[in-house]
């Protein structure tokens, strides 16, 4: 009966072994998912891939937090508004942490202010909270284009465009005051200047919450998830097509384009 005991005992210890070894083998680890925004973000097929990596991220049930690496100045309104709601959309079931590069201006900064912690380092470009838009052309006759009313081809009068200019503005700095809340130590009227701050003075106004590195937003990440071990993934986004900037200064057209985008001074 002892020798029997003993037995069991023993193959019930080799179980254990076996089982510690194997298991690691057969469960994969938690993950924590990379997806970089970068470039200047105005072609929609660029957005759809971004977008996309977000869903990915959201409904794959071993992600459980995800790092936005962001070096972008920003890019058309509509396109980074549609980001920066994807990612609220994503933070509801996920904890998401924001790593600014060089630069995260403009459009750039809205999309990291839809994170959970916004990290940046010392030299890193921030803010440029704004938004620019090319007036429509005058309502007038042409002898080549006819068109049924006087604002078919522009879609409103000039002066409504800058109404639309200033409606745009005001949802951006919202948006920055509503994300950031108390740790904002900027007023509405010094968001509305758009200026740029380095990132070791917009941690000190509240624009950022930390001034540290990509391994500090993964970190960040996985804590506020709850994990010690983890994997890292990357989700492969698209590199953005270029954009040609002296020909978006000088872009003319009908109807206005916004664009939340930080122009670096000549």
């Amino acid at each position: 009966m002892r020798r029997w005991l003993t037995s069991i005992a023993f193959l019930a210890l080799v179980g254990v072994v076996l089982g510690a070894v194997i298991a690691p083998l057969l469960i994969s680890k938690p993950n924590v998912a990379v997806i970089t925004i970068s470039g200047i973000v105005t072609h929609q097929e660029y957005v759809d891939d971004v977008l996309a990596m977000l869903q990915y991220a959201r409904e794959d049930h071993n992600i459980r937090a995800v790092v936005l690496r962001i070096d972008s100045p920003g890019g058309s309104a509509s396109a980074t508004e549609e980001i920066f709601l994807d990612v609220l959309r994503t933070r509801q079931l996920k904890p998401v942490v924001a790593s600014i590069g060089s630069i995260g201006a403009s459009g750039g900064y809205y999309v990291a202010t839809a994170a959970n912690v916004i990290y940046a380092e010392p030299s890193s470009q921030i803010g440029s909270i704004g938004v620019w838009s090319r007036l429509p052309l005058p309502e007038e006759l042409d002898e080549d284009i006819l068109t049924s009313g006087p604002f078919k081809a522009t879609g409103f009068s000039r002066q409504k465009a800058v109404a639309h200019l200033e409606m745009v503005r005001q949802g951006f700095v919202e948006a920055v005051r509503l994300q950031r809340g108390d740790r904002l130590k900027l007023t509405e009227e010094e968001l509305s200047t758009a200026e740029i701050y380095l990132g070791i003075d917009a941690f000190r106004f509240g624009l950022i919450d930390g001034i540290d590195t990509m391994t500090a937003a993964i970190e960040e990440a996985a804590s506020l998830a709850g994990l010690r071990h983890y994997e890292l993934v990357e989700l492969v986004v698209g590199n953005p097509p270029p954009v040609n900037l002296e020909a978006l200064r000088s872009q003319t057209g009908l109807a206005p384009v916004y664009y939340f985008l930080h122009f670096e001074q000549e």
